[in-house]
């Protein structure tokens, strides 16, 4: 009888195993929809960052910021990315500095283009 005995208490000990496996499951299923959606509305919020002001959500309008004394030849802004690897792989030197600016308060905003293509803001 002993046996039988050994083998119930181990059959239930594996069925509540079972059931806290399935709710530790459900559990980690909801923490990564959890993560996917603070993920995605992090990246919805940097993403309208150049859509619209974030001192007054007004309309954000495109810019040229030049340095140097010469207006017939600008020397278009850059920064310095050595800190900032490139997305196509490997370091840049500079990268271009983009500016908008908030049709409704003034306020300029600068952004730095590490793009591999160098193309506009997104």
């Amino acid at each position: 009888m002993g046996y039988r005995d050994d083998r119930d208490a181990m059959v239930l000990q594996i069925a509540e195993l079972e059931r806290d496996n399935a709710r530790l499951r459900e559990a980690l299923e909801h923490a990564e929809d959890r993560a996917r959606d603070a993920q995605d509305d992090r990246h919805e919020q940097r993403r309208s960052a150049t859509k619209a002001c974030v001192m007054c959500r007004g309309t954000l309008l495109p810019v040229a910021i030049f340095a140097g004394h010469d207006t017939r030849q600008p020397l278009p802004l850059s920064m310095s990315t050595l800190r900032f690897t490139s997305p196509a792989g490997g370091f840049t030197h500079a990268a271009p500095v983009h500016s908008l600016a908030c049709s409704s308060c003034g306020f300029i905003h600068n952004f730095i283009d590490i793009s591999p293509k160098g193309g506009p803001l997104p």
